[in-house]
C-alpha cells in the first residue's frame, strides 16, 4: 500500500515537472519571438537616436519608473562601460532636486512601456521649458509621446506573461534595444579594448586588459640567468633555486643566447651519460627560445604560452636584452585567463 502511494506521488510530481518545463520553454520562446519581431521591424527613429547620442556634448540621462526604471538603470550602466557618459535618475527623485544634475547639453531618455506616468510627464514638461533635448522609448502610444522630442515605439505584440500583464517581453525588448544602441554608438566612436580597460581597472577583466608582463615577471636577482660557461651542476642549482623551471643563457650585456629547461637537462643526461657534469650551458641550451616584450599585456603572454604549450617566457626589451622570466602559474594565480 505504502509502496503504491510512493509510485503515485512520483507520477504526479513527474507530470507537474514536465508541465512546468513546458511553461518555462513557452515563455522563453515568446520572448525570443518578440526580439525577432523587433529585428524585423526596427523603428527608423533608432538611427536618429544614435545620431543624437553621438552629437550630444553632455551626458545621456536615463530615467523611468518601476520595471522600466530598472531597465533604464541597466542601459545607463552599459552605456557608461562602453565609454558613453551616462547616468540613471529616478523620475521621482528628478522632481525632488535631481533635475539639478540635468544640464542644457545633456540628452534625457525616458523609458516607459505605456508612454504614460505623472512623474515622467512632469519631467518632460520641465525639460521642454528649458529647451532640452529628450527621447522616449516606449511600447505603446500615450501622453508622453506628445512631450518627447523623439519617440521610439518598439513593436510589442504581447507580454510573455500568461496573463499578458507583467512586464516580460516589453522589458526584454527595451533592454536589448538599449544594449544594441550602446554597442552601435561605441562602435561608431571606435571604442576599443584599451578604452574598455580604462573603465574596468579592477577584477579579472581589468587585470586581463591592463596588467603588463612587467608586472608579473621575475627580474633582477630573481631572474635565472647564466652564462655560456656555466657548468652543468650550477645550471641544476639555478633552475632548482629560482623555481621557474628554466635557466636563461645570456652574454656579458645580458643579451639572450639561449634557454635551458628541465627537459633539456633530461635530454642531456640521456645523450652524455655520466660525462654530462663536464658539460657547460653552451653544450645543452636550446637556441632561439620564445620571448615576449616586457610592455606587452600579461594576457598576451598567457595566450602565447598556451599556443606553444610552454609554461614560461623570457621577457626582453630592445635588442633582445633579457630583463626577466614570466611563468604561467603567476598569471593563473592572479586570475588572468586565456
Amino acid at each position: 500500500m505504502l509502496e503504491q502511494q510512493k509510485k503515485d506521488s512520483f507520477a504526479v510530481h513527474g507530470a507537474a515537472s514536465i508541465k512546468i518545463k513546458d511553461i518555462i520553454s513557452k515563455i522563453v520562446a515568446d520572448e525570443a519571438n518578440a526580439l525577432l519581431n523587433l529585428e524585423l521591424n526596427m523603428p527608423d527613429e533608432a538611427v536618429l537616436f544614435v545620431e543624437k547620442i553621438i552629437n550630444t556634448r553632455g551626458k545621456v540621462i536615463f530615467s523611468g519608473i518601476g520595471k522600466s526604471g530598472l531597465v533604464a538603470q541597466k542601459i545607463a550602466a552599459t552605456f557608461s562601460s562602453l565609454g558613453i557618459p551616462s547616468i540613471f535618475v529616478h523620475a521621482c527623485d528628478a522632481l525632488h532636486g535631481d533635475l539639478g544634475m540635468m544640464q542644457q547639453q545633456d540628452l534625457f531618455v525616458g523609458i516607459s512601456k505605456s508612454a504614460s506616468g505623472e512623474e515622467l510627464e512632469c519631467v518632460y514638461s520641465v525639460l521642454n521649458n528649458r529647451a532640452s533635448d529628450s527621447v522616449l522609448i516606449c511600447c505603446s502610444s500615450g501622453q508622453l509621446c506628445s512631450l518627447a522630442r523623439l519617440v521610439i515605439r518598439l513593436p510589442l505584440q504581447k507580454e510573455a506573461c500568461l496573463l499578458n500583464l507583467a512586464p516580460t517581453s516589453s522589458s526584454t525588448l527595451m533592454q536589448v534595444f538599449g544594449d544594441a544602441l550602446a554597442v552601435a554608438v561605441s562602435s561608431i566612436k571606435n571604442f576599443n579594448k584599451a578604452d574598455f580597460a580604462k573603465n574596468h581597472p579592477a577584477g579579472a577583466l581589468g587585470r586581463r586588459l591592463t596588467l603588463t608582463v612587467q608586472h608579473f615577471m621575475h627580474g633582477g636577482l630573481l631572474s635565472p640567468t647564466i652564462s655560456l660557461e656555466t657548468k652543468f651542476s650550477e645550471i641544476l642549482y639555478t633552475i632548482s633555486s629560482k623555481k621557474l623551471g628554466v635557466a636563461v643563457v645570456v652574454d656579458g650585456s645580458n643579451k639572450l643566447l639561449g634557454l635551458i629547461t628541465d627537459g633539456d637537462l633530461r635530454r642531456a643526461c640521456d645523450k652524455f651519460g655520466p660525462s654530462v657534469f663536464d658539460k657547460k650551458a653552451a653544450d645543452v641550451m636550446t637556441l632561439n627560445p620564445k620571448t615576449i616584450d616586457f610592455a606587452k599585456l600579461a594576457f598576451n603572454a598567457l595566450e602565447m604560452m598556451d599556443k606553444f604549450n610552454i609554461t614560461s617566457l623570457i621577457v626582453t626589451e630592445h635588442d633582445n636584452i633579457v630583463v626577466g622570466v614570466i611563468h604561467v602559474h603567476d598569471l593563473i594565480k592572479a586570475g588572468i585567463k586565456a
